[in-house]
Order: C-alpha cells, then sequence, then structure tokens
C-alpha cells in the first residue's frame, strides 16, 4: 500500500481547491464592481487635464527622497537655477544631500512651496495663515508646488477641511488662472 505524505495530501488538497472553487460566502459582495477597485491615480483627474491644459507640469511622489529627485529633475530639465524656499522639512532635506537652495529674499528665478488645500470643484490653491510664501511671488517667474493627495478638495476630506475653515487657516485663495502669470509651474503631489 502507498502511504500518502502530509506534503502530498496538502497538494492534493490545493490542486482539489483550484479544481473545484468553493462558492463564495459573501454573495452580496462583488469584486468586480468599479467601486471597489482602486484607481491608479486617486487625484482627481479632470483636475490633471485643466492643469496641464493650462500649459502647466503635473507629476506624483512617493515619499520625500522621491520629491527631492522630481524636483532635482526638473531644475536641470528645464534649467530653472538655484531654487528659493522657507519650508524646513524641505531645506532640511536639501542640505542632507548637498543641493544648493537660496533665502527667498535672495531669490533667483524658482520658488519652491507647499500649498494647503486644493480645490477640484473651482481649480484653485489655498495658502495657510501661517505660511504664506505669495509674497514671494511677485519676484519668481518659476513655481514649484507640492502636497499630499489628502490635500486635495474631495468628498472623503470634507471633515478635514471643515475643521481647518473652522479654525480659519486658509487664508489665501488664488484661482489656477492666476498661475499662468509664470513662466512654469510644477506641481507635485505624493499619492
Amino acid at each position: 500500500m502507498f502511504e500518502i505524505t502530509p506534503k502530498e495530501q496538502l497538494l492534493k488538497n490545493v490542486r482539489k481547491g483550484l479544481v473545484q472553487p468553493l462558492p463564495n460566502k459573501y454573495p452580496l459582495l462583488n469584486f468586480e464592481k468599479d467601486l471597489l477597485k482602486k484607481p491608479l491615480l486617486r487625484t482627481d483627474e479632470s483636475f490633471i487635464k485643466v492643469w496641464v491644459e493650462n500649459g502647466f507640469f503635473f507629476s506624483v511622489y512617493n515619499g520625500p527622497f522621491d520629491l527631492l529627485q522630481q524636483i532635482r529633475n526638473a531644475i536641470v530639465q528645464y534649467k530653472l537655477g538655484v531654487p528659493a524656499m522657507e519650508e524646513k522639512m524641505l531645506k532640511d532635506l536639501f542640505q542632507e544631500n548637498e543641493m544648493a537652495f537660496l533665502n527667498p529674499e535672495k531669490m533667483d528665478s524658482t520658488l519652491i512651496c507647499s500649498f494647503s488645500k486644493l480645490e477640484v470643484s473651482t481649480n484653485s490653491l489655498y495658502f495657510s495663515s501661517e505660511f504664506q510664501p505669495i509674497k514671494y511671488f511677485k519676484q519668481t517667474s518659476n513655481l514649484i508646488l507640492y502636497g499630499k493627495a489628502s490635500q486635495i478638495d474631495s468628498p472623503e476630506n470634507n471633515k478635514y477641511f471643515s475643521d481647518l475653515m473652522i479654525k480659519s487657516d486658509l487664508k489665501v485663495h488664488l484661482p489656477i488662472d492666476y498661475l499662468k502669470k509664470f513662466h512654469s509651474v510644477f506641481l507635485f503631489i505624493e499619492e
């Protein structure tokens, strides 16, 4: 008589499971529905379309080092010169990676800054009252903006933004048309 080893029994059970699938224990869940499939890009595609049609640049990044690399590539490819910035996190990242940057008071032609909120329905950007990079917008011809997907106004993020609005944190509202005055505008969103 042949004796079946535990390994052979396991393989036999796997084969049987592949040939004879069990019925769905949760028939109300349809895993093929578009609702349950995650989009490749969570950022609103209509905003991206409007953004690019206005001649602006858009990219998605994953983490601070990817952002740094993409900023570096944009600076070199589009000959943007030495960028200026005020934000501590980005300054520290530039220093750690031995990349040159300027203070905004000594700005050459490029400013890097974050935004507080991106509103898809009105195609507008909001900037915080705590940090106002817009005071340097008159001195620059190139603008590099960065933020996170959670800062994009969408139904899932309404609670976050209503809390900010209650605190009156979003003071400066700029429509996308305002940004047309710049030579080059880049938007980096962390997914």
